[in-house]
């Protein structure tokens, strides 16, 4: 499991079932993160939608924040 707190605020993630997000919000409790949906491959409608995320949803964190 990714230690989501190691997570900053921009970090591009690969969720379960192919999904691609950005990290708006490190909650900074060890679990959770608020996230913007950039690829949605089962529903593109969801692009753009903000939800929250669970570190056992994450399966790897593809790209570092923009200036860190």
């Amino acid at each position: 499991m990714i230690n989501v707190l190691d997570v900053k605020i921009g970090s591009k993630l690969q969720l379960r079932e192919g999904i691609v997000a950005e990290v708006v919000e490190n909650m900074e409790d060890g679990m959770w993160l608020q996230v913007k949906y950039l690829e949605v491959p089962s529903n593109p409608g969801e692009v753009g939608a903000i939800e929250l995320c669970h570190a056992q949803d994450i399966v790897k964190v593809t790209g570092a924040a923009e200036g860190v």
